[in-house]
């Protein structure tokens, strides 16, 4: 049996969604991350081995993405989270959009908001760019529930707060992240730029 909640600590928030017929559950104002928020909605549910975070701020995130991570998770991953080709030397290019490096065997090996993998020789080319050597990261998270909460307990770390990616705390920590390979990326609203785009993808 699967669950979709909804968790926020804004009435205004909890309203709209309970109003659109949403499952919403409050948390904590306290909380410095939407994992921290995911996880205290978590412990409350030990029925479920598997816990997925779909985040406010990426509202197209597509089911192939939601099920690929939680199909990692299932497999014996600690953690689940889907990327796609980044398609273009721009994104790979601006910090707003994440990269990811994927191990041969489908593990995480970094994220970074710079472009990587640096290309000695030059620029990657378009079709370098349309493989799966060159990752977009998409805001997906799926975890065991027992990495979930073992995760918010662990302090913070520098390369995360240099980074300003909360992720690169579970990979320093030694957990494993599996990354998918999805046949598409989704908008995520970082800036006021993706904001603008969403709206109109919205509008159409």
């Amino acid at each position: 049996m699967d669950s979709l909640i909804v968790a926020t600590d804004a009435e205004e928030i909890a309203d709209v969604c309970r109003k659109a017929g949403a499952v919403v559950e409050m948390t904590s104002a306290e909380h410095r991350s939407g994992t921290e928020r995911v996880a205290e909605v978590a412990e409350r549910h030990p029925e479920y081995a598997v816990v997925v975070n779909i985040q406010g701020d990426e509202p197209f995130v597509a089911d192939e993405h939601i099920r690929a991570s939680a199909a990692l998770v299932l497999s014996g991953w600690d953690i689940g989270t889907p990327a796609a080709p980044i398609q273009t030397l721009e994104a790979w290019r601006d910090p707003a959009a994440v990269k990811v490096v994927r191990g041969d065997d489908g593990r995480a090996l970094y994220f970074s908001r710079s472009p990587i993998p640096h290309q000695r020789d030059g620029d990657p080319t378009a079709e370098q760019l349309n493989s799966s050597q060159f990752l977009r990261h998409i805001g997906v998270y799926a975890y065991a529930r027992d990495a979930l909460l073992r995760y918010v307990g662990m302090p913070e770390t520098q390369l995360e707060r240099t980074e300003k990616l909360e992720q690169l705390r579970a990979l320093s920590a030694g957990m494993r992240i599996g990354v998918a390979i999805a046949s598409e990326g989704a908008v995520g609203i970082d800036t006021a730029a993706d904001l603008a785009l969403a709206e109109a993808l919205l509008r159409s």
